[in-house]
Parts: structure tokens; C-alpha cells; sequence
């Protein structure tokens, strides 16, 4: 297996990796001139990127829409330990699994999960074998994603020369779903490349990939391999918030870096934050800051997470390297057993 510091990110990289952070369909011609490299450099820095697994952009739909519209959940599952291994092969194969990952206490996985509806989401939950337990919790409001998450390696100048995506969030429709699957793979795809993913003309392809940006129905991501970004720990957070001072907190809670997802969900606990963090004793540091910037926030259970195994579609190595797309498909009705292992 690769070591993680065989692709270490220079600076170049790292900037390279912020602008299709910020501009994921943006063209090479665009990215160089950001950079401020020839568009030959750049795309072929982003090919060793990909080529090594450190980087792919995906899609799937946009989780603030889904969740105000159709149905987004996280769902705790307890093993036997047994069976664990073997129910994380069949959970990573399930397209309405987005992600899945092993957490250090209070349950053994962590399953983010999109459906079209209620219904959809039982039959799945229930559906599970191997498992000792179950908990949803259902997603009543997303209000920042991990898409959103960036590097911060830019500069102001280098920022304004992009053309990010409106900040729009509608709903994906079932009519869209070919153009989901089809961008998961690879999102920066060519136009004539997606026209024949999914059977359409080109022109066909761009008005329906134009609209989808401008609507917001799809986000487009670019996955990095965590090890790399220098915040290599992942936790998570699950609190209680008074619900009229929950905007105020989200609010706050959105402009820290640590911050990559911040959600309200039902159950005891009315908010999960989703953090990247340097270290784990910036775990401890960073609950501290909690309490003393958001004296009406109470943490009431934390989790590290010892790996990801799929996140968003993407299975991810040990090191946290893509290698392999499982599109994200709410409306799948079945799956044809796990793909490849990492």
C-alpha cells in the first residue's frame, strides 16, 4: 500500500486542489489562471493527483435540499463483532448509503443515508442483517455540508478569478438520476463525455448539467484524502441546543475551520457537528471553545472516527485514498453485492 507521505501536497498542489474546490467544473484555462501556471501544469498536476487516488471530484445531491424536501438520515449501528467486517462489506456496496464510517465509541458505524421518502428509509434501516442495533436519526435541516470545506489556500485575488456555483439548493428530481449517476465517477467529465454516459446529445447534456448547477439540485465535490489536508482527525459531536437559539449557534458554528457539517436532527440530541480537526487533543480544545463561545450548547456524547470507509460515494483506503465510486442513488432498489474492496 502507498504511503501517505509519497504524495504529499506542495504548495502548488494544495492550491490546485482549493480552486476545484471552489470551481469544480472550472477549466483548465480557468484554473491556470488562477494559479497562475500554464493550464498544462495544472491539469497535469491534477492527473498525478488523481492517478494516485489523492483526489476525485463526485456528485451526488445536494444534502441542504434533500434534506428539506425528501429524506436524509444518520443511522447508528451496533455489530457483532463477528459480523462487522462483513456488514461493512455490504453497507459500502448500497447506493443509498452515502457514507460509511467506524467510529471509536457509542456505536460501532456511521451510516449517512439518502432516500426519496420515509417509507424508503425504513425498508433499508430494517432491511440490515448483521446487526445488533439500530438508531436513525433523521435530518430536519442541513445547514452546512462538507462540500463546502475548503483548504483556505488561496489568495483574495486568486479566489475572485473562479466562477463558483450560484449558492442555490433545490431538490434533485428522479428525472435527474441518470445525470447523477453518470457525474459520480468523475464530475469533471467533458460534455460529450457525458452526453454518452447518458444517452443524450451534447446539447442536451449541457442544458441539463447547466441547470443543475444553476438550480443547485447536484453538489460537486472535490474529495481529498484527509491525511493530506493537515487535519487528519475526524470527530464528531452530537449536542442540544435550545431551539430558539439554535440559529445563532449554527451561525457561529459555520465560520470555524474545523467545522465541516452541521445539522439538525431529530431525537434527544437536536444538532450533530462534523469536525476535521489537527490533532486529536484538539478535540477536547475544540469542545472547550464550545463552551465558553456557545454557552447554550451541551455536548452530550462524542465520537472519533478510527476510518472512513466510504465517504459520499467515494471508498477510501486506509490512508484515506479513493478508489472507486459507489454513486450515491436514493431511488436504487437494489445492489448487486459489494464492489471491489479498497
Amino acid at each position: 500500500m502507498q504511503d501517505s507521505a509519497a504524495y504529499d501536497l506542495d504548495e502548488i498542489d494544495r492550491a490546485l486542489v482549493n480552486v476545484v474546490q471552489v470551481a469544480p467544473r472550472a477549466s483548465w484555462a480557468e484554473v491556470g489562471a488562477a494559479l497562475g501556471v500554464d493550464p498544462a501544469t495544472a491539469a497535469r498536476r491534477w492527473n498525478r493527483l488523481t492517478g494516485a487516488g489523492v483526489v476525485r471530484v463526485t456528485a451526488y445531491p445536494r444534502l441542504v435540499g434533500w434534506a428539506r424536501h425528501r429524506c436524509l438520515a444518520f443511522v447508528e449501528v451496533d455489530c457483532e463483532p463477528a459480523t462487522r467486517e462483513r456488514v461493512i462489506a455490504e453497507l459500502v456496496g448500497v447506493p443509498q448509503i452515502a457514507s460509511v464510517t467506524i467510529a471509536s465509541s457509542g456505536r460501532d458505524l456511521c451510516l449517512t443515508v439518502l432516500t426519496p421518502d420515509l417509507a424508503s428509509l425504513s425498508a433499508l434501516v430494517l432491511g440490515l442483517t448483521g446487526v445488533r442495533a439500530t438508531r436513525t436519526h433523521l435530518v430536519t435541516r442541513m445547514f452546512t455540508e462538507g462540500g463546502t470545506w475548503r483548504l483556505d489556500s488561496l489568495t483574495g485575488g486568486q479566489r475572485a478569478v473562479l466562477r463558483p456555483p450560484p449558492p442555490a439548493a433545490g431538490v434533485l428530481a428522479d428525472t435527474d438520476r441518470d445525470l447523477l449517476v453518470a457525474l459520480a465517477p468523475d464530475a469533471r467529465c467533458s460534455v460529450a463525455d457525458l452526453a454518452e454516459r447518458t444517452g443524450t446529445s451534447a446539447s442536451t447534456a449541457r442544458r441539463r448539467l447547466a441547470r443543475a448547477v444553476r438550480d443547485g439540485t447536484l453538489t460537486f465535490r472535490c474529495e481529498t484524502a484527509q491525511p493530506v489536508t493537515g487535519w487528519p482527525v475526524s470527530a464528531s459531536f452530537w449536542a442540544r441546543v435550545p431551539p430558539h437559539g439554535l440559529r445563532a449557534v449554527v451561525d457561529g458554528l459555520a465560520a470555524l475551520p474545523e467545522v465541516r457539517m452541521c445539522a439538525a436532527v431529530t431525537g434527544a440530541d437536536n444538532l450533530v457537528i462534523s469536525l476535521w480537526l489537527r490533532s486529536l487533543p484538539d478535540s477536547r480544545r475544540f469542545e472547550e471553545r464550545l463552551s465558553t463561545h456557545f454557552p447554550s450548547l451541551a455536548v452530550n456524547d462524542r465520537t472519533i472516527e478510527l476510518r472512513a470507509v466510504k465517504r459520499m460515494g467515494c471508498l477510501l483506503t486506509p490512508d484515506g485514498r479513493s478508489t472507486a465510486v459507489v454513486p450515491v442513488d436514493p431511488w436504487a432498489v437494489r445492489h448487486d453485492g459489494p464492489p471491489p474492496a479498497p
